[in-house]
């Protein structure tokens, strides 16, 4: 009784094992050590953004406060982020976000990501 025991344990560790070694090649390639983990495809992801500026926020051509308004998100607004990048520094914060599914970008000031949002 107790060798088929034995067996029976030795082979289900044994097949424990192989599967995890089986694995392991197919998870090491999917996410490298300092690798982002925020995946960079939009349509697998799509980071969100509320607006917290009582009086809105700018949809800007570019990233600073120069360039022209192409549109305005009110207060509490959620918006679809596509990516961040540095640009104008508003009030210490110099990220930008470029808004999903439009062009623009929204200074990052008055909008709180909900997500983690992928570098441009």
């Amino acid at each position: 009784m107790f060798k088929n025991v034995k067996t029976t344990v030795a082979v289900a560790a044994g097949a424990l094992a192989l599967g995890l070694l089986g694995a392991s090649p197919a998870l090491a390639g999917e996410h490298r050590a300092g690798a982002p983990t925020v995946p960079a495809h939009v349509h697998d992801y799509q980071a969100t953004g509320t607006v917290i500026a009582r009086n809105g926020v700018n949809v800007r051509s570019e990233p600073n406060t120069r360039s022209r308004v192409l549109d305005t998100y009110p207060y509490g607004a959620t918006i679809a982020l596509r990516c961040k990048t540095r640009g104008e520094n508003v009030d210490g914060n110099s990220l930008w976000y470029k808004v999903e599914g439009r062009t623009g970008w929204v200074t990052a000031r008055y909008v709180r990501n909900n997500d983690p949002v992928p570098w441009c």
